[in-house]
C-alpha cells in the first residue's frame, strides 16, 4: 500500500499483559519469540473494536488529495464494514454503492486523523495472525507509515509493507520497503513468499516483520524470505541523503485494510460472486528485543562491480570528473527526437552533450555558448516552447557508472527567472529507461548558484548512462556550467 496522509508526534510505547485466553480462532498464547518480549497487543477478545487502539479511516482518500488512497482503488472505507466476532477482527468488503464507489470496505490504523498517536514505535518485532479472502482485485495488507514527516513526504519518511497478497494468487504474498524520494523520486525494494503446497492466504498465518537500526526482515510463519539493509532518504533541495538509517529510526503506525482493485494487481476489479470477502485478523502483537538495539549503526556498502570500475577512466584527470566537456561547449542538437541517442551512433570516446527539443512532447529550444558576466564560460538555452513534462527539453551527457559505487553530481546554473529544472542519471532504452540516481530539483535564481547532490549506483553496471538536464514546463531561459561527476565514497 501507499501514500497517506503523515502526522507528527512522538511515539508511544504502551504496555500489554503477556497472558492471552484462547478463541474461537484457535488462537495461540502470547509466548515472546525467543529474544523478545510483549510491549503491546490486541488479541481482539472483546466484543467491540478498542477504539484506545484503533481509529477508523473513512472515505477514499481525498480529503488527503489522495482520491482512490493515490492508487486507483474501488472502495469507499466505513465504519460498518469492521467488527469484532471470534476473537477476531473482520474487515469485510462488500459489493455496495456507497459515496460514489461501488463497494465498501474497511481501514484501521493506530493514529487518528487529528494527529493523536494511540500507538506508534520505532524498531522492534511487528506481528499479525491473519486469514485473508482469494478472489480477483481483493489487496488486504498489514504495514506501517510514519508517524512524522521528518524527512518529508512518501516516500521520502519511509513506508514498510509488511503483507500485501493478491487474491488472485492466494498461494503467495508480498512485502514490500518504500522509500528514497517524495513521489515520483521514490524507491522501493522487497520479496515474495510463496507458501508450501497446499497453503494459501486462507489460512491463518503469522506475518512478521523484525526491524532493527539498519536491518529490516520478513517473514511468515518465522520462515524468513526477505531481509535487507540498503535504503537511504533525500530530502527536497537535499544534496545528499540523510545520515543511515534514515528514515527508518523514527516512530511508524499500524494499519490494517482490505482494499479492492488498485495498481498492485493491475487494477484488476474483483467478481460480484467473490463479494463478501472477510480479512480475518486474530491478533496484533509488537514485541521488543531483550537486548539493547545496536547504535552508530553505517549503511552497508554495496556489493560492487569492481572490474568495470577499473575500466572506467575519468574525462578529466585533475577534478578526476567522467564529464568529457564541464562548460558545454560540444553539443549535438537534434530538436525532434531522441533516434540520434542510440548506442550506434554515440562515439563513447568523444562523448558531446545532446540537445534535444522533443516534439512528441511539445518541447522546442535553442541553445548558444554564452559567457557569464564573470566570464565563466557556459551553455544557454532559450526556450521557445516549454512542452508538457519537464523532460520536453533536455541537455544530456553519456558516461559511464559502476554499481555499488557512489557518485556525486555537481554543476554551476542560473535561469533569467527563479524557475525548477530536473537532474537525473539513468539509462537509455536498452536499459528500459531505468532510473539510478534520486531526481534532483534544484530551484534556480538569476545568480549563478553551485548545486550537488549525491547518489550509489545500485542497479547493474551502465557504461552509457545518462545524465539528463531536464528544462521543460517552463519558459525562463537556463545556463549551465561546471558539470562534474565524480565518484565519491559513502
Amino acid at each position: 500500500m501507499k501514500r497517506t496522509k503523515l502526522f507528527t508526534g512522538i511515539a508511544v510505547t504502551l504496555i500489554a499483559t503477556n497472558i492471552i485466553t484462547s478463541c474461537a480462532s484457535n488462537k495461540t498464547s502470547a509466548k515472546a519469540p525467543e529474544g523478545w518480549h510483549l510491549v503491546w497487543s490486541d488479541e481482539f477478545s472483546g466484543r467491540n473494536i478498542d477504539t484506545n487502539k484503533w481509529d477508523f479511516q473513512l472515505g477514499t482518500g481525498s480529503q488527503y488529495g489522495l482520491d482512490g488512497w493515490g492508487n486507483n482503488e474501488l472502495q469507499y472505507y466505513r465504519k460498518e464494514n469492521a467488527y469484532v466476532k471470534g476473537g477476531n477482527l473482520v474487515l469485510e468488503a462488500r459489493k455496495e454503492d456507497f459515496g460514489g464507489c461501488a463497494y465498501t470496505s474497511a481501514r484501521l490504523r493506530t493514529v487518528k486523523d487529528d494527529g493523536t498517536e494511540l500507538f506508534t514505535k520505532t524498531y522492534g518485532r511487528i506481528e499479525a495472525r491473519i486469514k485473508m479472502p482469494s478472489g480477483n482485485g481483493i489487496w488486504p495488507a498489514f504495514w506501517l507509515l510514519p508517524a512524522t514527516t521528518d524527512y518529508g513526504t512518501w516516500a521520502s519518511s519511509g513506508e514498510i509493507d509488511i503483507l500485501e497478497a493478491k487474491g488472485r494468487l492466494p498461494n503467495r504474498v508480498y512485502g514490500t520497503l518504500h522509500f528514497g524520494q517524495a513521489w515520483p523520486g521514490n524507491k522501493n525494494s522487497g520479496g515474495m513468499y510463496k507458501f508450501p503446497d497446499e497453503e494459501t492466504i486462507d489460512d491463518y498465518h503469522v506475518y512478521s516483520l523484525e526491524w532493527e537500526p539498519g536491518l529490516l526482515r520478513w517473514l511468515v510463519d518465522d520462515n524468513v524470505y526477505y531481509e535487507t539493509s540498503q535504503w537511504w532518504s533525500l530530502g527536497v533541495n537535499e544534496s545528499e541523503p540523510y545520515p543511515y538509517p534514515a528514515p527508518y529510526d523514527k516512530p511508524f503506525y499500524i494499519l490494517l485494510n482490505l482494499a479492492l482493485g488498485g495498481n498492485f494487481d493491475g487494477g484488476i476489479a474483483p467478481e460480484d460472486y467473490s463479494l463478501p470477502a472477510q480479512m480475518f485478523v486474530d491478533y496484533v502483537r509488537v514485541y521488543d528485543k531483550d537486548q539493547p538495539y545496536a547504535t552508530n549503526v553505517k549503511r552497508p556498502i554495496p556489493e560492487r562491480d569492481e572490474k568495470s570500475f577499473k575500466t572506467f577512466e575519468p574525462a578529466d584527470a585533475e577534478s578526476r570528473s567522467f564529464i568529457f566537456d564541464a562548460t558545454l561547449q560540444s553539443v549535438i542538437a537534434d530538436n525532434g527526437n531522441a533516434s540520434l541517442l542510440s548506442n550506434e551512433n554515440m562515439d563513447v570516446h568523444n562523448r558531446a552533450w545532446y540537445f534535444l527539443g522533443l516534439s512528441d512532447f511539445g518541447g522546442s529550444a535553442l541553445s548558444k555558448s554564452e559567457s557569464s558576466e564573470s566570464g565563466l564560460t557556459g551553455r544557454l538555452v532559450k526556450i521557445t516552447n516549454p512542452g508538457n513534462q519537464n523532460y520536453s527539453v533536455q541537455l544530456i551527457q553519456h558516461l559511464p557508472v559502476a554499481k555499488g559505487y557512489s557518485y556525486k553530481i555537481q554543476f554551476d546554473a542560473k535561469a533569467s527567472a527563479p524557475r525548477k529544472i530536473a537532474v537525473k542519471l539513468g539509462g537509455d532504452a536498452d536499459n528500459s529507461w531505468a532510473v539510478y540516481s534520486p531526481e534532483y530539483y534544484p530551484e534556480l535564481t538569476t545568480e549563478i548558484k553551485h548545486y550537488s547532490y549525491f547518489f550509489t549506483m545500485e542497479n547493474a553496471t551502465d557504461p552509457t548512462a545518462r545524465l539528463e538536464f531536464n528544462l521543460g514546463l517552463d519558459t525562463n531561459d537556463v545556463w549551465l556550467s561546471n558539470v562534474i561527476v565524480t565518484q565519491e565514497e559513502l
